[in-house]
């Protein structure tokens, strides 16, 4: 019979079937007492038609919560696959004001700030709200709706914001190529060559380290760790490397932890930050997983030839200098 589950377990299998899921993401805000609040939330739904209701949840150790305590109306807007910044700003990324610096907000007197070029931006009354867990469950009927000029949303998968139509685009490419009908783009795009290379070696990476009996590790901490293995040891690096928000990263980083694939340790030289190191149970994974791109490596040699291999790696190699003006 197999040892039952500890809550610790089940959360850290919970974060990493959730991290599968692609969500929309908005900006939950408030005012209250003078102050703006902005939070970036993945966590809503809409609840009911009759009367229009979204459900949103909010961790109650969040300042935003502190307004929605108290029943003050909130905003939601939709964000646009153009306003990753924003979801940066209001996601941890800034504080104050600072989170309104970018986007263009609509501030009325008596109601949430809203953003006006997004999905859509409403209102919404609080009707319910249910304390669970570290979180609020807020349940709000919407007396405030306008639709935005924007129909691409902004969405977040894995650690990572992701585009819809850019992805499609590229899937789009990656399939024409396939059955010939790239009309042209088959010359000339060696950024997609290079994206098709590297997601061909992580999904074989990952595919032989479950072999050998690894957990399974997402794209974001595989991403996480070759950072690493450069010599790229802040938060904040990665995140940019990363193209997430601190936030995420700071999730990512706590669960990779939890795992026991890296350190986190205060930097000895700014008290107000930390260094992400490997861990030594993480050695033997580091070991199984640079033999495996070797692997990787020589079936490619032995598929288009040392010499074009070669030459690949000479010309990978070479330092291509400062971006075009």
């Amino acid at each position: 019979m197999e040892k039952p589950q500890t809550a610790h377990e089940i959360a850290a299998a919970l974060r990493l079937a959730l991290r599968g899921l692609v969500r929309p993401v908005a900006v939950l805000t408030a005012e209250h007492r003078g102050v703006r609040h902005a939070m970036a939330a993945t966590a809503f739904c809409e609840v009911s038609m009759d009367p229009p209701s979204m459900l949103v949840c909010i961790n109650r150790s969040n300042a935003t919560y502190t307004a929605v305590a108290e029943g003050t109306e909130i905003g939601l807007s939709l964000l646009s696959e153009e306003q990753e910044e924003v979801s940066r700003r209001c996601g941890g990324g800034a504080a104050g004001e600072d989170k309104f610096a970018v986007g263009e907000w609509l501030l009325e007197a008596g109601k949430p700030p809203r953003l006006a070029d997004g999905c859509a931006a409403m209102v919404l009354r609080i009707a319910q709200c249910v304390d669970h867990g570290t979180h609020v469950v807020v349940i709000g009927e919407i007396v405030d709706i306008a639709p935005g000029p924007a129909p691409a949303p902004l969405a977040f998968h894995d650690g990572a914001y992701f585009f819809p139509l850019t992805q499609a685009a590229l899937n789009l490419v990656a399939q024409s190529r396939k059955t010939g009908e790239a009309d042209g783009m088959n010359d000339g795009y060696l950024m997609m060559d290079l994206m098709r290379a590297f997601y061909w070696f992580d999904e074989g990476l990952q595919s032989a380290l479950k072999a050998r009996g690894w957990q399974s590790i997402s794209r974001s901490q595989s991403f996480t760790l070759a950072n690493i293995a450069l010599g790229i040891h802040r938060p904040s690096d990665i995140a940019r490397n990363l193209g997430i928000s601190r936030q995420a990263v700071s999730k990512m980083l706590q669960e990779m932890g939890e795992q026991g694939l890296i350190t986190v340790e205060p930097d000895p030289d700014d008290k107000r930050a930390s260094l992400v190191g490997f861990s030594e149970k993480s050695a033997q994974l580091r070991a199984d997983a640079l033999e495996i791109l070797m692997q990787l490596e020589r079936t490619i040699g032995e598929r288009i030839g040392a010499r074009a291999l070669k030459a690949l790696r000479a010309a990978l190699g070479q330092d291509w200098g400062a971006l075009p003006a």
